[in-house]
């Protein structure tokens, strides 16, 4: 079968007047995700985005790569059907894990629909753990919403603009890859949409941030010392979350604690995409915040 290339498909990055193809190839594949999400990345410092170009001026498909210092994320690929079997998804894959090595990622990561990890597999991706939503319907969250005595130590807070330095420090220390630019730009789309958790002494020892669509309320990112400190977050932020269905994703793994502490609070779990690695990610840099929800518009 002829390959994208032999087809007369050409890979090129993205430019201002491929804005409104993207989105009707987006149309045409039935991309589900929110479409603010590749407006807040494409605005992201240092990312880069390709689109596989046919003869006649139309898109085939696309791609994103958004690098975090020593993890790259892939994301967005998409292949109009028309186009598929011709090596186009490997095509646009390759451009994007080129790009990300020479931002210095040590570790590509991506997301994969089961009809595509057959394709991640065979250029050399590997299985990490599956992605996991979590889903609250309704008003009623019990008695976990109500503070253990145990955390009463700890006081949360709105996260202030001056808060945010800090907490980017501690996320990059904690997760072990710069996602600084990924939470101003989701605090730039929701003001002060944000929850701090701090000890007696002052320290951070944990955050979150929601995010809201016309669907639901999104909890992403969300890190915490230790599952009281989560528990603290977590009532705090749905104080407020009276109406819509709230959502958290835990990218893994089985182990986690947000998986038991989320089940606490009345959500049901949904398994979601795999997510997969090509290289092996950096850890973090010192013991601190564990990962109890990814990013609302990365799946990081």
């Amino acid at each position: 079968m002829a390959s994208g290339r032999e087809a007369g498909i050409r890979i090129r990055p993205m430019d201002y007047l491929d804005l409104d193809p993207v989105r009707e190839l987006r149309s045409a594949v039935r991309w589900a995700a929110d479409p603010r999400a590749f407006d807040l990345l494409r605005g992201i410092r240092h990312s880069r985005w390709a689109v596989a170009e046919t003869r006649g001026g139309g898109l085939a498909g696309m791609v994103g790569a958004v690098p975090l210092g020593g993890i790259g994320i892939l994301c967005h690929l998409a292949v109009h059907e028309r186009y598929r079997r011709v090596g186009l998804g490997a095509e646009l894959t390759s451009w994007a894990v080129v790009y990300l090595r020479s931002r210095g990622a040590d570790a590509v990561r991506l997301y994969s629909t089961p009809e595509a990890e057959k394709l991640y597999r065979a250029m050399g991706f590997r299985a990490a753990t599956p992605r996991i939503v979590y889903r609250l319907e309704g008003a009623s969250r019990g008695p976990a919403c109500r503070p253990r005595s145990r955390d009463a130590g700890y006081r949360a807070g709105l996260l202030k603009t001056s808060d945010v330095p800090e907490v980017c420090g501690l996320d990059r220390w904690s997760y072990g890859a710069d996602r600084s630019a990924l939470i101003f730009a989701t605090l730039r789309l929701h003001p002060g949409r944000g929850i701090v958790v701090r000890e007696a002494s002052g320290r951070v020892k944990g955050y979150l941030v929601l995010s809201t669509t016309p669907h639901a309320t999104h909890i992403g990112p969300f890190m915490a010392s230790t599952p009281g400190v989560a528990r603290v977050l977590l009532a705090r932020a749905l104080e407020d979350q009276r109406t819509t269905p709230v959502e958290v994703t835990v990218p893994g793994p089985p182990e986690s604690p947000a998986h038991a502490l989320l089940g606490e609070f009345g959500f049901t779990a949904r398994r979601d995409r795999l997510r997969m690695e090509l290289g092996t990610p950096p850890g973090p840099l010192t013991p601190g915040l564990e990962q109890y929800g990814t990013t609302a518009y990365l799946a990081t």
